[in-house]
């Protein structure tokens, strides 16, 4: 993987979701609303700021884009962890969280872990999209309920299942190291075939998964919980697979993430993204632009889904500062990314 960020970060703020993905149809209407948008402190930093813009790698399994997210990929180069798309452990971490085993009792390697998450997969024209889990609302009684008649499915398969919050379990297996898997938040929203562990042709492990999660399909179906729910529960989805190195498993994130644009980009809801965006432009730009006047050296990343930019505070050169004095930084170079064709 192509280096992204220079040795010495510190500090270091994310923005997941902070470029807009358009088409080329779209670009004109959204640079006019863009370049309209009262973003004081994002102009005054881009304008003395220098970019570089780094593309996330092309993926090389079988799904259409990295199943890692770029903000994804950063928490784990940020970490230390080795950035294997697919592969990023963060349910084994949240085992690690909650005291959970961390390394083999045998052999003592790195214990392995993914995340299962609850969902509803809608069903539209022959096309499965997978819903957002937060529209479930699982009360601890629901989830209770689920967990205890799933798990014995899992263990006959030898997968053990821990509860951890409503709707989110953790499922322990030797297998899961090296099963990559789909980010939730990629295929949130989306077509689900092409993100299924193993793609097309799914083989070993990722055969008996497939399998696994269509026995549970079929008991959710009929589940009691189910009878009298607006949004059933019917599959799950496996995220966060992989193996954490013991000497990483209690390691503090060295970033700041914001999290103020997820949600309304998640949702493809433009005007709640240009809302939240002036929200960050007083709550997280502004206090960067003031440790740049105070001599520090902040970085900004801003990350779509497909790629991120990088903004360093270094001083800018006198051919920049001059640029930035006669012409205003325009927004939609900023904010707005070109869809990959597909």
């Amino acid at each position: 993987m192509p280096s992204v960020l220079p040795a010495s970060v510190v500090p270091l703020t994310v923005l997941p979701y902070a470029l807009w993905t358009v088409h080329e149809s779209e670009q004109a209407a959204l640079a006019q609303v863009l370049n309209a948008l009262p973003l004081p402190n994002l102009r005054a930093w881009g304008s003395q700021s220098q970019r570089r813009v780094v593309v996330q790698e092309p993926p090389t399994g079988w799904a259409p884009a990295a199943l890692s997210l770029p903000h994804e990929r950063l928490q784990a180069q940020a970490l230390g962890w080795p950035v294997v798309d697919g592969c990023l452990p963060w349910a084994a971490q949240r085992a690690a969280e909650l005291g959970l085993q961390v390394a083999s009792s045998d052999t003592g390697a790195p214990a392995a872990w993914g995340f299962i998450s609850l969902c509803n997969w809608q069903v539209s024209n022959g096309q499965v999209t997978l819903g957002h889990p937060a529209q479930l609302a699982l009360d601890d009684g629901t989830d209770s309920a689920l967990f205890n008649a799933m798990a014995p499915f899992f263990a006959e398969d030898g997968f053990t299942l821990h509860r951890d919050v409503p709707g989110r379990w953790l499922v322990h297996s030797p297998v899961l190291a090296d099963v990559p898997t789909a980010s939730l938040e990629r295929v949130i929203g989306r077509n689900i075939d092409p993100w299924l562990v193993g793609g097309d042709a799914p083989s070993g492990v990722a055969k008996l998964l497939r399998r696994l999660q269509n026995e549970m399909q079929m008991l959710l179906y009929t589940h009691a919980v189910n009878a009298h729910r607006a949004v059933s529960i019917n599959s799950f989805w496996l995220h966060g697979t992989g193996a954490l190195p013991v000497s990483l498993a209690h390691q503090p994130v060295p970033m700041h993430l914001v999290n103020h644009l997820r949600d309304s980009a998640m949702q493809q809801d433009l005007m709640a993204w240009l809302e939240a965006w002036q929200r960050v432009d007083a709550e997280v730009i502004a206090p960067l632009l003031a440790a740049v006047s105070q001599g520090q050296t902040p970085q900004l990343v801003l990350c779509g889904e497909h790629e991120h930019h990088v903004y360093d505070s270094a001083k800018p050169g006198l051919w920049q500062r001059l640029r930035g004095h006669f012409k205003p930084l325009i927004l939609d170079t900023v904010l707005a990314v070109t869809a990959p064709k597909e």
